[in-house]
Order: structure tokens, then sequence, then C-alpha cells
């Protein structure tokens, strides 16, 4: 292992980044396949460490609120409630409401 990877795992390590020390070699492969710049592999990195934490705090948000289930709007069973307009639910499941700053009320 060399010396700056050594580095990049005590580093991540340190700062409570567990998947930065996951994807920088991968990721470091990619980049110089693609020919990215220093600044285009940090961004992919640190991206794909706030990404992958969002998706594990909301997890665990979830987890903390003792939900019965989890439920999306793929799982909703339009034949219990036949009167809701799919493409209406499907459209406002996209958000793009809010993007919009439009009142769906």
């Amino acid at each position: 292992m060399s010396g700056a990877a050594s580095q990049i795992e005590y580093y991540a390590r340190a700062l409570r980044a567990p998947r930065i020390g996951d994807a920088f070699r991968r990721l470091g492969d990619q980049a110089r396949d693609a020919g990215w710049s220093h600044e285009e592999y940090l961004a992919a990195v640190l991206s794909r460490e706030v990404s992958e934490r969002e998706a594990s705090g909301a997890a665990l948000r979830i987890k903390a609120a003792r939900f019965p289930g989890h439920k999306t709007l793929e799982d909703f069973n339009f034949d219990h409630q036949p009167s809701a307009d799919r493409n209406l639910i499907a459209h406002l499941g996209t958000s793009v409401f809010a993007t919009e700053a439009k009142n769906i009320v």
C-alpha cells in the first residue's frame, strides 16, 4: 500500500468518513482513465461520502421513529383507493412542485 493511500485511510477514519476510505481507490482509477482534474476527483469522493451519509442518516431517522413499516409511492395499492388519480400521485411523487414553488393544495 502506498504512503498516500495509508494517509487517506487514516484521514478518512479520523474524519469519521468511512466511505472515503472505501471509494478513493476505485474513483482514483476512474479519474485516471477519464482524465479528471484533481478537483473533479475530490468532488466525486466527497460527493459519494455526502450522498451515502445522507441516505444512512435518513434510514437511521426512520428506524428511530419506529414506524410500523416503510412505504413508498411504488407500494401504494390503488385498489384500496380507486378514486385516487394515479397520474397526479406520480407527478406529485417527482416533487417538481417544490422546485417550482407551487402550492399543491
